[in-house]
């Protein structure tokens, strides 16, 4: 079977599953066919002209980048040399763009933890507090023997997912009832004669973003004419999904040194103290891109070191004079990262997929980044 664009928004939704998005994004697929077939899929952080250049040299069917393509709604598409030039130009390449953002900057396994792990921080927590689970409950009655056949559908399509625990689901036999009624073809029984017939009621959980293919799935598997099914509302909440992280340092060190660590690693030149260079650090609280509204919340995790990006003025005086010192690394390079993630989780998911990081400039060093 050939690989859709449809295919790999599936995946990448298991690593950054929608519903964690903040109300004002746009994330998923916001340009191109769900089912056009795909061979060469390129990562960025931005949508530029510049990546846009690469992924027309490599041919790539279907660009992944962090930061989304259209956030605003398009009244009118018309050259203004711009952003609706550039839209047009993607249009004309004929490349699928999925963005993953805010919805991978809290994913348990996504940019914030990934950035976590580049800086060497061990036992990390998310730093701002869980949001709840947009998650329903689906149970639904089978008959035993097309049970399997159900189950497996409904997990192919999105169902029984409890954190890295795939295909998760509870069944239990017991004896259905109904009669059918005029003008009903049952698929067990006959019309105007009670049915009593040995049924598994089959549980699982369902992401509300994906309800409606989990249905469709369970409505071409299961053989009956009407299926009797449930929809419970949950309010768990989401393990290990947050904005930020919290995490130690193998051993202590100075905010100085690890100024210095962080310039080398991210990589982040330009990444500025706000603090005493000699200050001693083994905590460090971070949010990668713009993260100096969570100052309080890296202070009273107990940090005493965050790392952010692009502080605002009053932001930055309380950085300077109160504990924890603070390193304002820049949009850029604290984001950057996220053309490896995705490009290893998608090389991972499928081997065949020729997957290619673009290369990038920051916008403040006008210099082409290769990390």
């Amino acid at each position: 079977m050939p690989l859709t664009v449809r295919d790999i928004l599936h995946r990448l939704d298991q690593l950054a599953p929608p519903a964690l998005a903040e109300s004002w994004d746009n994330v998923g697929l916001l340009l191109g066919d769900p089912a056009r077939e795909v061979t060469r899929v390129m990562t960025a952080l931005d949508p530029t002209a510049e990546v846009l250049a690469q992924v027309e040299a490599m041919r790539a069917e279907l660009l992944v980048t962090h930061h989304p393509l259209l956030f605003a709604p398009v009244k009118r598409l018309v050259e203004d040399g711009g952003a609706m030039s550039l839209l047009q130009r993607f249009i004309r390449a004929g490349c699928s763009v999925i963005a993953a953002h805010t919805n991978l900057d809290s994913a348990p396994h996504g940019l914030n933890t990934h950035v976590a792990n580049l800086l060497g921080l061990r036992d990390t927590r998310p730093l701002v507090p869980s949001p709840t689970r947009p998650l329903l409950k689906l149970v639904v009655y089978v008959p035993g023997t097309h049970a399997e056949e159900v189950r497996v559908a409904i997990s192919d399509a999105g169902a029984g997912q409890i954190g890295d625990y795939a295909e998760c689901s509870f069944a239990a036999p017991g004896t259905g009832t109904f009669r059918p009624g005029a003008g009903t073809h049952p698929y067990i029984g006959a019309v105007d004669v009670l049915e009593r017939v040995p049924e598994v009621r089959l549980e699982t959980v369902v992401p509300k973003t994906l309800l409606s293919p989990v249905l469709s799935a369970l409505f071409a598997a299961h053989p009956y004419e009407e299926v009797a099914y449930d929809l419970i509302t949950l309010e768990n909440p989401w393990p290990d999904a947050a904005l930020g992280r919290l995490g130690r340092l193998d051993a202590p060190t100075t905010a100085g040194a690890f100024l210095s660590f962080v310039r080398e690693t991210l990589p982040a030149p330009r990444a500025v103290l706000l603090g005493d260079p000699a200050q001693p650090v083994d905590t460090i609280a971070l949010c990668t891109g713009a993260g100096g509204e969570f100052l309080d919340y890296a202070t009273r995790a107990g940090a005493n070191l965050y790392l952010t990006a692009e502080l605002k003025h009053h932001q930055a005086i309380i950085a300077g004079r109160s504990a924890p010192a603070v390193i304002d690394a820049g949009h850029f390079p604290t984001e950057y990262p996220v053309s490896a993630l995705l490009a290893d989780y998608l090389s991972a998911q499928f081997p065949t997929l020729i997957v290619t990081r673009a290369v990038e400039t920051d916008p403040y060093s006008n210099e082409p980044t290769r990390w």
